[in-house]
Order: structure tokens, then C-alpha cells, then sequence
């Protein structure tokens, strides 16, 4: 296992090669970003009501060193007031989460949730550092997704959560590749998953196969058309090292496009570790900002319906229906989204959690969220 000091060390000497070659390569740099503001009020049913106030701040910094090497910085600032929701802390080999300020009803935490070193040369890249590996197919729910599962409820977090890795990747013909990630974790050991993409019979194919910490895992995904329809799929099947369970997580999709700008999405998870009881810790489970990929739902078997339409060029609406069978979870969310001008945008956004109690669908929590946000 690769301790911190060594990963330290090697980012440093990485860093100092960049500066002793940086004049001669002309350097050049950038920056974006946005300011969102985004108050909420929650009302739960069993518990007291909330409202809460957050200020999120992103800044993304990239330089690149002539044709080949490049660095990436990105920073996560979040502000909140009033009634503090819970935040999950940082999770890789370093962590780079910091509390500002840590008051009962005013919290300023950074993060920095993209920080990598890359060189890239013909069909050659190599990265070393915290980055995002999507190796997800399904718009909603990713089998595959090894390094950075998530959960698509967390609306905010656009970005999605990125891994402390070291990344190969090359590039074939064809429309091949093959990419080999090494993550390290103190915790759990590693994981040493490959990849191989290729594109066959109009269908792009990926066929994956991991040490992934305590499992093994053999999986793969498809991407393509049923006439004028999107189908794609994913499933990844955990062999557990210890003989104790192994589970399996598959998922499918299909999409449609209609010309007056409807938009459909229909998907389907199943998960052989989730439950068939309805419990009340699923809500939390579901709303956690970072799943496994074993468990990308709590239920067994979970339906999501998705419509999106522009009503306008500005104006555009959308609406998720989600339904977990196993533990009769029913979630309801309509929006509105209006782009003010090109860097100003402002929404709303409604979630609603229903759970089965004994035939009966009882509302366990009602979130209103408005959202504005400006872009640079």
C-alpha cells in the first residue's frame, strides 16, 4: 500500500520537474467557476421542520505545460446557516476537507475535490492524484461507476465526487481503449481495476475486471440505439473474498426524444443486496451523497420514469418518479430551471419521500429548494 508520505513525495517531485521545465514550455492557465445560492426548507413528518441557507462556491484551475503535461485544481466552498444539514467528511487517501469556521448555526467548509498531475502523449495518459474515473454507461444509475458512485437525488453536486487514484489509459483504434486505475485506501486495502472499451455491431461495448478491495469483481456495459430509441446497460457481480455474500448490481435504461422536445427516460436497478421490507433508515440511506456500487439503492428492485420538456427557449421543466419496490420508497421530483442571461440561471426544486406503511403511503419529507446561480 502506498503511504501518504510517498504519495506526497512523488507529487512533489512531479511538481518540481514542472517548475524546472515550466519557462521553456510556456505555460498557460485558466480559471472558471460559479457562486450558487441555494436556500432550502425541509419539512419531515416525524421530526421538527428545517431551513437552511447555502452559499456554494466552485473554482476550477487548469495549467498546461506545452502539448503534454497539465494540472488540475478544484475547489468545493460551501457555506451554510441557520439549521446545519450533516457533512460527510473526505473519504480518500488525503484529506483535503477544512472547516473554516464550525459554529452550531454557521458552518464554512473548503474542499478540494480535484487535484491531479497529467501527461498525455500520442495514445498515452497518465494521471496521478484525485480525479474523476466515470466509467458509468446509464444516465442515473452506474454498475460500473467502481471509483465514484453516486447518488443522482444530491442535485448540487453536479461535479459528482472524484477518487485519489493513479490512472493509464490508451487509446486504440476503432474506437478502443483499454485503462488501468490503481486506488489505494487505508482502510480498505486497494483496488486495481481494468477497463476495455471497443465498438461493435453499432453498439460501443466495456468489459471490466477488478481486485476491488474486499471482492473481485467482472462486469461490463453497453451503449446504443433500438431504432430511434437509446438502450443501455451495465452490471458488475462482486465475488467476495471471504466467501460471506456476493451480490450483483444491474441496471438498464431506454430514452426517447419526441420532435415537439419531450424527452423520456425510463430505468430499471436491481440490487441482489438490497431489501424487501419497508425501513425507515432507507430514506437516510438513499439521501447520503456517496453510495457503494454494490449498493446504489437500498431496495431490491427500483423503477425511475424521467420527463424533461423546454417550455420556452429559457424555460425548461422536468420531473423524476422513483419507486423502490423492496422497501416501497416513492420519490417525487418536479423543477423548473430559467436561464436568466449566458452566466445566470435560477431554479426550483421539489422532493417528496413517500414510504408504505402498512398499505398506506405516508409523507416522510417535503424539500423546497430554490436555486440561483452565476457563472464565470
Amino acid at each position: 500500500m502506498i503511504s501518504k508520505s510517498k504519495i506526497f513525495s512523488i507529487a512533489f517531485l512531479f511538481i518540481i520537474s514542472i517548475e524546472g521545465v515550466s519557462q521553456k514550455l510556456n505555460p498557460s492557465f485558466s480559471l472558471n467557476g460559479y457562486v450558487k445560492y441555494l436556500p432550502a426548507y425541509m419539512d419531515y413528518s416525524f421530526f421538527e421542520s428545517e431551513n437552511n441557507h447555502l452559499i456554494h462556491n466552485r473554482i476550477n484551475f487548469r495549467g498546461y505545460f506545452g502539448d503534454n503535461l497539465s494540472i488540475g485544481l478544484e475547489l468545493r466552498n460551501r457555506v451554510f446557516f441557520n439549521d446545519i444539514p450533516s457533512i460527510q467528511g473526505d473519504d480518500g487517501l488525503v484529506n483535503m476537507s477544512y472547516f473554516i469556521v464550525r459554529e452550531d448555526n454557521f458552518v464554512f467548509n473548503s474542499m478540494i475535490d480535484r487535484l491531479w498531475l497529467k501527461y498525455q502523449k500520442d495514445k498515452v495518459e497518465i494521471s496521478i492524484g484525485r480525479q474523476r474515473v466515470n466509467w458509468g454507461v446509464n444516465t442515473i444509475w452506474n454498475n460500473n461507476d467502481l471509483f465514484n458512485a453516486y447518488n443522482f437525488i444530491d442535485f448540487d453536486y453536479i461535479e459528482r465526487p472524484g477518487s485519489d487514484v493513479v490512472r493509464f489509459i490508451y487509446t486504440g483504434d476503432n474506437l478502443s481503449s483499454f485503462e488501468l486505475v490503481y486506488m489505494p485506501n487505508e482502510r480498505k486495502g486497494y483496488a486495481l481495476a481494468g477497463l476495455y472499451k471497443l465498438n461493435s455491431f453499432g453498439y460501443d461495448f466495456q468489459l471490466l475486471a477488478a481486485n476491488y478491495f474486499n471482492d473481485i469483481v467482472l462486469g461490463g456495459g453497453w451503449a446504443g440505439n433500438i431504432k430511434n430509441a437509446g438502450f443501455k446497460g451495465e452490471l458488475s457481480y462482486f465475488f467476495d473474498k471471504e466467501n460471506i455474500e456476493n451480490s450483483l448490481s444491474f441496471s438498464s435504461s431506454l430514452d426517447y426524444s419526441t420532435k415537439n422536445g419531450f424527452y423520456f427516460l425510463g430505468s430499471y436497478l436491481y440490487n441482489s443486496n438490497g431489501m424487501n421490507e419497508s425501513n425507515f433508515l432507507s430514506l437516510i440511506n438513499i439521501n447520503a451523497n456517496v453510495l457503494s456500487p454494490k449498493n446504489l439503492m437500498p431496495s431490491k428492485h427500483s423503477y425511475l420514469l424521467q420527463v424533461n420538456k423546454p417550455i420556452s427557449p429559457p424555460l425548461n421543466m422536468s420531473l423524476n418518479i422513483l419507486y423502490g419496490k423492496g422497501i416501497k420508497l416513492l420519490y417525487i421530483s418536479p423543477s423548473l430551471s430559467y436561464d436568466i442571461s449566458s452566466n445566470l440561471d435560477a431554479g426550483v426544486i421539489v422532493q417528496y419521500f413517500y414510504l408504505d406503511n402498512f398499505g398506506d403511503f405516508k409523507n416522510l419529507l417535503k424539500g423546497y429548494y430554490l436555486q440561483l446561480k452565476y457563472s464565470f
